[in-house]
């Protein structure tokens, strides 16, 4: 791998690059900072600037353990139904499908990076990234059913394709955590490492991927998901019965 060449700090995010490879490093609360729109412009700015690059060929995107939990889901459920401004939650619910959209149709091969306890929200960006790896503490939670709610991010949509429509509603509809083996043997996730590994590994699966052949890796990639045009509709009917929930708490 080659000298860091690009390296940017906000709030929310932080931005390196390698050569041929980036990484993105989400921190703190991520689901306020989408309630609040934090960083937004410049992660959809930076994440476009990753896919006009000629020269860049894998993203990594991870994410830190910092109050990514059941805590900040249900605190982040309790102000979104008490907010009054509907037009801020759709846009709170549009940008989240927007940046799923991003990581399912960026041409460059993405891979998802994850650890601890994951709230269902986490799990379904992990989905839409190309390659996923998490630590062998990683605990997926369910917090949508303690909320009264449906998980955000396309879940329906990817265990659907990945499980089938009877082993996606069995998950779904079950409040049992998934751990990180159960997650690799229902295929949610590739690869399991320790903890303290966790980084190492996922750079050396990106310069695997990275070795492969520019026009192959995206042309395969693109044939992959050639259901963007689906996922978007369906993200947009998703948004429509996540806010009609949300307004039926808060009133």
């Amino acid at each position: 791998m080659t000298g860091k060449e690009c390296a940017r700090i906000y709030d929310s995010f932080t931005f390196e690059s390698f050569g041929n490879i980036a990484i993105f490093r989400f921190k703190g609360k991520a689901l306020f900072n989408a309630a609040g729109l934090c960083d937004m412009d410049q992660l959809s700015k930076t994440f476009k600037e990753c896919g006009d690059s000629k020269n860049l060929r894998v993203i990594i995107v991870a994410r830190t353990s910092e109050q990514k939990d059941m805590r900040e889901y249900e605190e982040f459920i309790d102000f979104a139904s008490k907010e009054k401004d509907r037009l801020k939650i759709h846009r709170m619910l549009n940008f989240y499908s927007q940046f799923i959209v991003e990581l399912y149709s960026q041409d460059k091969f993405v891979i998802s990076v994850d650890s601890g306890n994951i709230v269902a929200q986490f799990l379904n960006m992990s989905l839409a990234c190309d390659y996923r790896i998490v630590a062998d503490d990683t605990v997926i939670q369910k917090g949508y059913f303690k909320t009264g709610m449906v998980p955000k991010g396309g879940a329906t949509f990817f265990l659907s394709s990945i499980l089938g429509k009877s082993k996606a509603y069995e998950l779904l509809l079950s409040e049992n955590d998934i751990t990180a083996a159960e997650a690799l043997s229902l295929g949610l996730v590739d690869e399991i490492v320790p903890s303290a590994e966790l980084e190492t590994a996922a750079f050396k699966k990106a310069e695997h991927f990275a070795r492969i052949p520019g026009k192959t890796l995206v042309g395969i990639k693109k044939l992959m998901n050639y259901k963007v045009e689906e996922l978007k509709d369906y993200l947009k009917y998703e948004n429509d019965i996540i806010a009609e929930t949300f307004w039926k708490q808060g009133d």
